[in-house]
């Protein structure tokens, strides 16, 4: 029997149930050996290591896995290679991704992928998940992985065994996000030369992923303190810091940044990591805020402005501010941090909202959390 899509908010709600179950149960098995664990839920050794790699692995189809599982444990008739409705015995299984994995991975801090996981082109465009079936995958291992244990939890008419492979991998998703917790130094008080020095050898680091998102955060603190703290800001609010995508991450957003007022953009800003601002990127913006109700648009840069064109960068800020009242600024973004933190009374609120973003952001990691401590340290 296949599991029915015409009662999708019934089947979320159980789908979370179980999720939650799956995390009160893989959290004991932190401190314990898993020998125990996959010998009473006979689970086959080579199943219960690849499952454990997949889960390890930074891709998409781990979370994929997570749906698949949870559904097969909840209905064990249903053939959860036939992850699409338009397959024989399917069902929507991005929906219920989406719906309810999604939301469990980011209620529990977990590694998860940015709106579903069902968005690779790989999966979404992949037909039944059979055994045999090739799905190219980077890195290549992780597409041999998902087939074999989805299909040895497929194949298990109870259902069990996919309860003990979910189980497994939300125990390795736990210690993903635990081993990347780090409790992050919040100086007091610093001088404001001693942040930029501070901000400035923290994004100097040689950091294998996620550099650019850290003048995003600096830029998303200043903000959070402009809005407690200026007047100009009153009744304003700041939209969430979206996730780093791919390369169509800003399709329909107005920047990086965005404060708005009674739901509509106002102001925002667009960062670049060490890229000079150049004048295609003033054109681009030129284009992006024409019709929006933004007043203030910020370019800035770790690089600054391209200095060959500069003038003709500026010239051109400057017609467009007189044509539609909409001024574009371009600038650095540590000039830019220094110049607002001159507004504030003290430095330490934004030092604290630099670290609390650092600490939770799903864009950055270990490795960069580790670095503020040492660059902490180094002041």
């Amino acid at each position: 029997m296949t599991w029915s899509d015409t009662d999708v908010s019934g089947n979320v709600s159980l789908l979370r149930q179980l999720f939650e179950n799956a995390y009160k149960a893989a959290e004991p098995l932190l401190d314990v050996s898993l020998d125990d664990f996959i010998s009473n839920n006979a689970i086959p050794a080579d199943i219960a290591a690849e499952t454990l790699e997949l889960a390890r692995s930074k891709h998409a189809f781990r979370g994929a896995a997570l749906t698949l599982l949870a559904v097969k444990n909840l209905n064990p008739a249903q053939d959860i290679c036939a992850h699409k409705s338009e397959y024989p015995g399917g069902f929507a299984a991005r929906t219920y991704d989406t719906r309810a994995t999604i939301p469990f991975l980011i209620d529990k801090s977990l590694p998860r992928s940015v709106e579903s996981h069902w968005l690779t082109q790989t999966l979404s465009f992949a037909g039944p998940l059979v055994s045999g079936s090739v799905l190219k995958t980077q890195p290549k291992k992780v597409g041999p992985l998902f087939i074999k244990v989805i299909n040895a939890a497929n194949s298990d008419a109870s259902g069990a065994l996919a309860r003990a492979l979910l189980t497994l991998i939300v125990l390795a998703l736990i210690e993903i996000r635990n081993k990347e917790r780090v409790v992050l130094t919040r100086p007091k008080s610093l001088p404001i030369v001693t942040i930029d020095k501070l901000l400035r050898s923290h994004m100097a680091v040689s950091y294998k992923t996620g550099a650019p998102r850290l003048p995003q955060i600096a830029i998303y603190a200043i903000y959070r303190c402009l809005l407690n703290q200026v007047d100009r800001f009153n009744g304003q609010d700041l939209e969430p810091l979206a996730r780093m995508k791919s390369a169509d991450r800003k399709a329909g957003t107005v920047g990086d940044i965005v404060v708005v007022e009674n739901g509509k953009p106002v102001e925002a800003v667009e960062i670049k990591f060490n890229q000079t601002i150049t004048l295609i990127n003033v054109l681009e913006a030129i284009d992006k805020v024409r019709a929006e109700s933004v007043s203030r648009y910020y370019l800035l840069s770790t690089s600054g402005i391209e200095p060959t064109e500069k003038e003709e960068i500026l010239k051109k800020a400057d017609e467009f501010e007189k044509q539609n009242g909409c001024e574009i600024i371009v600038n650095g973004v540590f000039e830019t941090v220094k110049y607002y933190l001159r507004l504030l009374p003290d430095t330490t609120e934004f030092l604290n909202y630099y670290a609390e973003i650092l600490e939770k952001d799903e864009d950055v990691g270990y490795e960069h959390r580790i670095a503020w401590n040492e660059c902490c340290s180094a002041i």
